[in-house]
């Protein structure tokens, strides 16, 4: 076999094997769970919780169980259930939909009434459409999440 040859067959095995890799990254490594620094720079209180779902609706509800408080302001929400009102129109990054076996971290900011699920805030220039932009809420054992987490909001 003449030089060439040999060179072309080894780029070509070469080439082939980078596409196989770049498949397999596509295939296992496409969807990550990024905790959005804005909504959490904007929230008040940060809790992993477990939300109940009506049976009747398969919607969740608007009351959760805190398991954990993460970064307490005063007494502990540890324990507690709480009421958080948008909590129906929540995104779930790292999930499909609210389970109610599943823990999630749900960044939180108080309202008269209660609590609410942060949304992000708007950025300058962006203008609102309907009631604005739907609030995220992160499955705490989605990997990395505890992670960005605890980078955004150090322990004091």
């Amino acid at each position: 076999m003449k030089r060439s040859r040999i060179l072309m067959l080894v780029s070509g095995t070469l080439f082939v094997g980078w596409l196989c890799w770049l498949g397999y990254l596509a295939a296992t490594k496409t969807n990550p769970v990024i905790v959005s620094r804005s909504q959490v720079m904007a929230s008040t209180h940060f809790v992993v919780a477990t939300v109940a779902i009506d049976p009747q609706t398969g919607q969740p509800e608007r009351e959760v169980t805190i398991v954990d408080d993460l970064r307490p302001l005063g007494d502990s929400l540890k324990g507690q259930k709480i009421r958080v009102e948008n909590i129906k129109n929540g995104r779930i990054a790292g999930g499909q939909g609210f389970d109610d076996k599943t823990r999630y971290l749900l960044p939180l900011s108080t309202t008269p009434s209660g609590y609410v699920l942060t949304p992000q805030p708007r950025s300058p220039g962006q203008e609102v459409m309907g009631e604005g932009v739907r609030p995220w809420a992160y499955v705490w054992d989605a990997p990395g999440v505890q992670q960005q987490f605890d980078e955004l909001v150090p322990k004091r």
